[in-house]
């Protein structure tokens, strides 16, 4: 098992075929299913946590969030509702830029604000729009991951340290 742990890790995302699934508006681009799957967990956050609520019932924002080969999905936050639009249907106040999806799915799962700052000093992130959006975003990032009990976060967290060990 740990074998395939570790050829996962080392494989190469951009790899994968990219499919559209179009009965659920989504490819299989892996920057694509992150940003979906992080809007999933926003429109959660919008019913069940207050930091999120306060964070988001007063502000009108299109994120996007693409790549240098054309992939792009938009994060609409609409006075607390959060939908989701593929492709660029709308301007939007902040674009992220990322040079492929690879980079683009490590840098939103390191989940720091100095990733972002890394990736457009070294030009593999670009931004436009709004700068100020990214330092809400960042906020809501914190958020995002869930709570788990204290009896199963032990266990992620030893799980988390045996695949950080095996990827070196």
């Amino acid at each position: 098992m740990s074998k395939t742990i570790i050829g996962l890790s080392r494989m190469n995302l951009s790899r994968i075929p990219v499919v559209k699934l179009p009965i659920i508006n989504l490819t299989t681009d892996p920057l694509d299913v992150l940003v979906a799957a992080i809007v999933l967990r926003m429109k959660q956050l919008a019913k069940t946590n207050p930091k999120f609520i306060e964070l988001s019932h007063d502000r009108q924002i299109r994120l996007q969030i693409s790549t240098q080969a054309g992939m792009s999905r938009q994060i609409i936050v609409n006075e607390g509702k959060i939908d989701t639009a593929v492709g660029t249907p709308q301007l939007a106040d902040l674009v992220l830029t990322f040079k492929d999806s690879d980079h683009g799915v490590k840098t939103l799962m390191k989940g720091e604000p100095s990733a972002f700052m890394t990736g457009i000093q070294d030009g593999s992130i670009k931004m436009e729009g709004d700068f100020s959006l990214l330092v809400w975003f960042s906020k809501v990032a914190r958020l995002l991951p869930p709570k788990l009990p204290s009896a199963l976060d032990s266990k992620v967290k030893r799980v988390r340290a045996f695949i950080r060990k095996k990827m070196g």
